[in-house]
């Protein structure tokens, strides 16, 4: 990342200190001839949002603290687009947190910056700021402590502000009750590197439908699951307590708040008398939005403003079953919810950045989403690398409420993790330059038993899997051993040879006494308990024998105790040991619940129990566009293998984003086809069948 010094002072509205402030800065100047282009440095601690004479310009701008330890980011913006002959105007509204969680370092102090070298705009006492008498206290319970932010009070007769629906700001004569900003020295905020990935995209207002359910309260459905800035039209007397909030305000997991629950984002708007209009900045995320009010009121309208990480939705896969289907549509849906500042495991009761999530994550982002994405994955490795403490490396970073997981730590270095996928779909090697050392470091402390395989390492929770039967001393010694195969690639490919021989003597030693150690005839084992997870890594770690593969496929036709998580490694042995039609059928009939729902995203659960989105969850896209249709993609898109699976589906269509470009194909079962439309500049390489280039590409 690259590091930014500031000419600029760090500014506030009188104290600093106060959790939940909110202050707007304001600065006009002249220009002769607006430049076409004019970089302008920000940064915040929490959030801001920016308008360039009256238009919006950065919808929620900042990213959550850290990029290194103690350190902040800084947004590079263009305001050349916005500027005018003549006098301009600038202002911000920023936020601050003043509280912390799983994605977000509280610096203690609110604090704002600004810096365009082009223009001589230097943050410091020459701004404006004012504390807007709007944003008032609300009352209730506040969000879960797992995630940063308080809810947001709206008191409109005291509205000195105003954001039309159409992302426009007027200041209704204010401008005279603004005083110059306090400057304030740099003690906690640290170094500013860059920000590393795409600013949040917002869209335009829509209108939900909407149906009354009481005397004062409503629901309106949106399109689908998404992060959203809600807006509300409602004629009052003044005086009126309007309350927003979605279906996934109650979120359940344990330990929770109360009763095993999270709570999310409530927004409270206070009328003022007449025709009322206001569009929150603040987001909520749902599927259906909830209004009540304390007095009757006539509400006219409830609407959002679609807001998320900077990419689309591009892949695609459709075959002859329904199910297949919508699984893939949903894990779609899932996986672009839960991305924002990082990687989140839900937007709805977490927000954590859990390694072994991204993981699962990552495959999904090369097949589904735009190129933007991988800037999001590159910064999650950037975060677990760097963000380590001492040589352990951290399952959920950023955040205060950190911690090691050995098992998602050994899988996001191993062959089948967040750094091993990100650089199949990429071929970045800088990541990779990052990693080795650290990783190596990471796995020496781990012990060696006298019968040569590794001992347990606690770390801070010991986890494998929720729920039953886990087998934690086949599932560590192969997630290990796979992070050692990986570490060897990975020393390959950057030409560093320095920890080879620590390497591939903890990874034959395991190679030499697994089969010994755990295998019972018929499956693998450390004790009388047959797990499913454990054989099923057994065989992706490449310690079990091609001869066992037809007994551990009864095992893995037979037993299920996978969650959703784990589940994503037991379909894709079955896959590699050439089973792709059991581990379809294992797929569709455990994710029947979740494809059948109400719901657009995905269950953490097979069953009910957590939140209805959950990364973790999204394994039947990476198997539809991985085996089903067979896509590979190696060291980057330049060139990708395809090899249909014959015999599962009567045809599969399927698109997904190539080398600067898109590929579409369409495979027929009966003729043994495939058609590849092909827009993209990636050589495609097709075995097992017979391959058709559509004309004029």
């Amino acid at each position: 990342m690259k590091l930014f010094t500031p000419k600029a002072k760090w500014i506030w509205c009188g104290s600093n200190q106060t959790p939940n402030d909110r202050v707007l800065f304001y600065k006009t100047f002249a220009l002769d001839v607006p430049p076409a282009h004019c970089a302008c440095y920000i940064a915040a601690d929490t959030k801001y949002w920016l308008f360039v004479n009256n238009r919006l310009v950065v919808y929620e701008g900042g990213l959550f603290r850290e990029s290194l330890p103690g350190c902040g980011y800084v947004d590079q913006v263009d305001l050349g687009p916005f500027l005018v002959s003549g006098q301009n105007e600038i202002c911000a509204l920023v936020w601050y947190y003043g509280n912390q969680g799983r994605n977000n370092i509280d610096s203690t102090q609110a604090g704002f910056l600004l810096e365009c070298e082009p223009l001589k705009l230097f943050s410091g006492s020459s701004f404006l700021a004012l504390r807007p008498a709007a944003f008032v206290a609300s009352d209730g319970s506040q969000p879960s402590y797992l995630y940063g932010g308080y809810d947001t009070a709206y008191d409109a007769r005291l509205e000195q502000f105003h954001v039309s629906p159409q992302l426009t700001l007027s200041l209704s004569g204010c401008v005279n009750q603004f005083s110059p900003a306090i400057e304030y020295p740099n003690q906690c905020w640290g170094e500013l590197y860059e920000r590393p990935i795409p600013p949040i995209r917002f869209g335009q207002k829509q209108a939900a439908p909407l149906r009354q359910t009481g005397p004062t309260g409503w629901q309106a459905q949106l399109p689908h699951a998404m992060t959203f800035s809600p807006y509300l039209e409602v004629n009052a007397q003044g005086g009126e307590k309007i309350t927003l909030y979605t279906d996934r305000y109650l979120v359940n997991g344990g330990p929770g708040d109360t009763h095993h629950q999270y709570r999310g984002h409530k927004l409270q708007y206070i009328c003022k008398k007449g025709r009322n209009c206001f569009l929150s900045l603040f987001y909520l995320y749902g599927e259906q939005v909830y209004v009540t009010a304390d007095q009757p009121v006539e509400l006219q309208e409830i609407g959002y403003l679609k807001t998320g990480y900077d990419a689309d939705i591009l892949g695609s896969f459709s075959c002859n079953c329904p199910v297949t289907n919508r699984l893939v549509e949903k894990a779609a849906r899932t996986l672009y919810v839960c991305m924002r500042d990082n990687y989140m495991d839900c937007p709805d009761r977490e927000r954590g950045q859990w390694i072994g999530d991204v993981s699962v994550q990552a495959a999904q982002t090369g097949y589904l989403l735009s190129p933007s994405a991988h800037q999001l994955t590159k910064k999650c490795i950037h975060d677990f690398i760097f963000l380590r403490e001492g040589d352990v490396l951290m399952g959920n970073v950023p955040g205060t409420c950190r911690g090691e997981l050995p098992s998602q730590s050994l899988n996001a270095i191993s062959q089948l993790g967040l750094v091993a996928e990100y650089y199949r779909f990429t071929g970045d090697k800088e990541a990779l330059d990052w990693v080795l050392e650290p990783a190596v470091r990471y796995l020496k402390l781990w012990h060696m038993e006298d019968n040569g395989l590794v001992g347990h390492r606690e770390g801070g929770w010991g986890w494998f899997d929720h729920l039953y039967n886990i087998d934690k001393p086949v599932l560590e010694n192969c997630w290990y051993y796979s992070a050692l195969c990986f570490l060897q690639e990975v020393a390959v490919v950057v030409n560093q040879h320095a920890h080879d021989d620590f390497l591939q003597q903890r990874a034959a030693s395991i190679a030499a006494n697994f089969e010994h150690a755990f295998w019972r005839g018929g499956y693998y084992a450390s004790d009388q308990t047959v797990d499913d997870r454990a054989n099923a890594m057994a065989v992706l770690a490449g310690l079990c024998p091609k001869e066992h593969y037809p007994q551990i496929r009864e095992v893995l036709l037979g037993v299920f105790n996978a969650t959703t998580y784990m589940e994503n490694y037991v379909l894709t042995a079955l896959c590699r040991m050439g089973y792709i039609a059991d581990a379809y059928r294992r797929m569709i009939s455990r994710y029947y619940p979740l494809a059948v729902n109400e719901n657009t995203t995905l269950w953490e659960d097979f069953f009910l129990l957590g939140t209805k989105n959950h990364a973790w969850s999204g394994a039947p896209a990476t198997i539809a566009f991985r085996y089903f249709m067979g896509i590979r993609m190696e060291n980057g898109p330049d060139h990708i293998k395809i090899a249909p699976c014959q015999g599962l589906f009567a045809h599969m269509t399927c698109t997904i984003p190539g080398k600067n470009g898109m590929i579409r194909l369409d495979y027929d079962d009966g003729t043994q086809t495939l058609t590849i439309h092909n827009t993209s500049q990636s050589q495609i390489t097709v075995e097992g069948c017979r391959a058709v280039y559509a004309a004029n590409e």
